[in-house]
């Protein structure tokens, strides 16, 4: 019967994606069909005022007769410039733009496309307006192996303001969550773990593996200027241990807040949240002169306990949590940058006896403790800005520590710490094709220390190079191939050593059958090398040469398409990762416990973009097993969660001349059943959250934001699908808050 439910899955899944093309492959069709629009060149009498960009661009149309398009993320938080008088249409369009970084093109149809990429001058044209925003901080953006990157754009940022891990994924369906407060979230990309990717901050490997009842990578997404997700298949650059895929997360620059012409400047944020009374005040001060810059940014928060949909207040679920970030960075004539930067989040509030649940039914541990987390990253940085020959380096040397004090009851404390670097050179033999080649190193330390027993770390070091090419060897045809090797010497507490050498390989391609439509795919097999276990579970009797402790390696594939049609997107693809020897030790298991395990699924994805807003529906669908069998949350703590079936809605509208925006997300699980491992496992039901949220931008007083959110409306009693304990009979999870109202205000100088 298991069989053929299998068979029958894997049917629908062909099924669907053959629906997919076929609707892909007809809106295409009709597209060609299309009427053209008359092309209007006899100069018209315009009067738009300076306003909203999105409302200048629809009043355009108006009184044009042409009909305009953008990408809403391009246009929207952009001022038109004022235009008066007879004029033709196109120079009307470039006074209404001028100064906005922007340009449009006329299509074949007559109709007018406004994009932030100069299509004239041969710059990346598919999918340009999400190509060219990803670009500012991704040099390969457009690149084959991008074809499934999930990219959260500074603009994705400014619309969320995201105070926790949670806020910052909100509307993707294929990236989850786990956990009800910042301290302890992780992270997972269709359905595996972030331990499984390689995790960087500003280029600086993340190694944050201390406790299972905390999280990974104490995060304030107030720091970040955008992040990038490489599921299921990562390039060779992405870094050592990319099992899965990659996350990159980027900090805030200097150039990132300060417009062209401005040298100094500043922000405040305040806001507070009714449930749990929960105050949260932000600051930056930032300034350049003569290249050199400088940024620093402080915010706390601040709060009681929460209660969730129910009204029963959540166990030692306040909030303390601070965070800094500090940037130095100075940028010659010449192009070469040099930057330091240091950033640190802490968390020192009272948490239940297990941080990531409430309680233990069986045991009656209803009690708390205090859990202080800190997180450090330190990254020294050099490139040369606007290189665009075959001499394009970049160096990063970074060094994190993330450190679990738990004083009572018995003193403990674990400390992680990760010294890594790279140098790498971009060959750009033209726009078009490239090879990035370079060496990397890491220097990983996990340190568990209590009174009852010597203090025990297990260390791993790795040498790696790697060479990963983009090319475009056909007008339709984008391809990525990548390979890396790397030597890697683990040490357990016990003084054995291990070294194990591995090679590595990627192929992506993204081949564009129709103007509109593109097919991707994508193929790594990845060596991993032994994971550093987590130091709370270190056992002093622990026998590594006995153990036979193994590396780890997975094997991946993604295929799918996406189609991109005035407006409307569309795209899907199937996915599966495959891992061997997966290191899952435990204190009584030993050192070694080595399991495979797998995660397989699809996604979907639609949406539509018009000038002053947007919509956005995602779904999900992932399964995992461990040796063969559905799992649970316990069984797969560091491998991966049965998320099953997700749906992420994320929508905006812009109303007219009045600066005021509304918009708003659904996060949606169905039920699952997929669950295995205890016999005090059930079943998930499933769960749908509301949450609407309104802002405004005085026309009069342009540095002041307004924003007023209503999260979980409906006050639904819930844990998020992937949080730890969730699927046990004998858990009360960490639920996450009931309704809340939030009021926030941004005023920048």
């Amino acid at each position: 019967m298991k069989g053929f439910k299998s068979n029958l899955r894997n049917n629908n899944l062909l099924r669907v994606a053959m629906l997919s093309l076929v609707l892909s492959g007809g809106i295409a069709g009709y597209q060609q069909q299309a009427h053209a629009q008359t092309i209007i060149s006899e100069d018209v009498d315009f009067n738009i005022p300076s306003q909203n960009l999105s409302a200048s661009l629809a009043e355009f149309g108006i009184q044009s007769g042409v009909q305009v398009s953008a990408h809403g993320d391009v246009v929207r938080n952009l001022k038109g410039n004022a235009v008066k008088g007879k004029m033709s249409p196109q120079d009307a369009l470039n006074q209404i733009i001028s100064g906005l970084g922007l340009y449009f093109e006329t299509q074949a149809d007559g109709s007018i496309l406004i994009s932030s990429v100069d299509v004239s001058v041969g710059d990346e044209a598919l999918d340009p307006i999400m190509v060219s925003e990803a670009a500012e901080f991704d040099d390969h953006a457009g690149a084959a192996d991008r074809g499934d990157s999930k990219y959260i754009t500074p603009t994705d940022l400014a619309r969320r303001t995201p105070s926790d891990s949670k806020d910052l994924f909100a509307g993707e369906a294929s990236i989850s969550v786990g956990g009800a407060q910042t301290s302890t979230q992780k992270v997972y990309i269709r359905g595996v773990e972030e331990h499984n990717l390689a995790v960087t901050i500003d280029g600086a490997r993340q190694n944050n593996k201390n406790f299972h009842h905390t999280g990974n990578n104490l995060l304030d997404p107030s720091l970040l200027k955008a992040v990038r997700v490489d599921p299921t298949v990562a390039p060779a650059d992405a870094g050592p241990g990319a099992l899965a895929g990659g996350i990159t997360y980027e900090t805030i620059d200097v150039g990132d807040v300060l417009d062209e012409g401005e040298n100094v400047g500043g922000f405040t944020t305040v806001s507070f949240e009714t449930n749990g009374d929960i105050f949260t005040n932000s600051n930056a001060a930032y300034g350049r002169i003569d290249g050199f810059e400088i940024l620093g940014f402080v915010k706390g928060a601040k709060g009681d306990d929460y209660d969730d949909g129910s009204g029963d207040t959540q166990l030692a679920s306040g909030t303390e949590l601070y965070s800094f970030l500090g940037k130095v960075a100075y940028e010659a004539e010449n192009g070469h940058r040099f930057e330091v930067s240091g950033e640190k989040v802490k968390d020192h509030e009272n948490r239940p006896y297990r941080a990531n649940i409430t309680n233990l039914t069986n045991r009656n541990t209803n009690e708390q403790r205090a859990y202080n987390l800190d997180r450090s990253n330190y990254v020294f940085n050099y490139s040369l800005e606007g290189a665009s020959g075959l001499f394009d380096p970049k160096a990063t040397l970074g060094y994190g520590i993330a450190n679990v004090d738990v004083p009572d009851p018995f003193g403990s404390e674990g400390s992680t710490t990760s010294l890594s670097g790279k140098i790498e050179n971009d060959f750009n033999f033209d726009s078009e094709n490239k090879i990035t080649a370079g060496v990397d190193f890491y220097k990983d330390e996990n340190e568990y220390d209590d009174p009852t027993s010597d203090a025990m770390t297990e260390k791993a070091n790795n040498v790696g190079i790697y060479a990963q090419a983009r090319i475009r060897p056909l007008e339709d045809l984008n391809v990525s191939v990548g390979f890396r090797g790397d030597r890697q010497t683990f040490e357990g507490h016990d003084g054995t050593d291990f070294t194990n050498d591995g090679l590595s390989g990627n192929a992506s391609l993204a081949y564009d059958v129709h103007e509109t439509t593109t097919l991707k795919a994508g193929y790594s097999n990845v060596f991993g090398g032994i994971s550093i276990a987590e130091g709370y579970i270190y056992n002093s009797a622990w026998d590594y040469n006995a153990a036979e402790v193994k590396p780890t390696r997975s094997e991946n594939f993604s295929v799918g398409f996406e189609t991109n049609i005035d407006g409307f997107t569309f795209d899907t693809s199937i996915f599966r990762s495959d891992f061997k020897n997966a290191r899952d030790a435990s204190y009584n298991g030993g050192p070694a416990t080595n399991v495979d395990f797998r995660t397989d699924g699809y996604e979907i994805g639609f949406g539509y973009n018009w000038i002053s807003g947007f919509a956005r529906v995602s779904y999900s669908d992932t399964e995992i097993r461990v040796d063969g069998e559905f799992t649970d949350t316990d069984a797969s703590q560091y491998l991966g969660s049965p998320v099953g079936r997700i749906i992420a809605i994320e929508a905006e509208q812009s109303i007219g001349q009045t600066g005021v925006a509304i918009g708003g997300t659904i996060d949606a699980a169905l039920a699952n059943s997929e669950i295995g491992g205890s016999s005090q496992t059930e079943s998930l039901d499933g769960y749908t959250v509301f949450n609407l949220y309104t802002e405004y931008k005085l026309e009069d007083y342009e540095f002041l934001t307004l924003r007023f959110e209503a999260n979980n409306i409906t006050d639904r009693e819930y844990a998020d699908r992937t949080t730890y304990g969730s699927e046990f009979t004998n858990v009360e999870p960490k639920n996450e808050p009931g309704r809340s109202f939030m009021v926030y205000a941004k005023a920048e100088f």
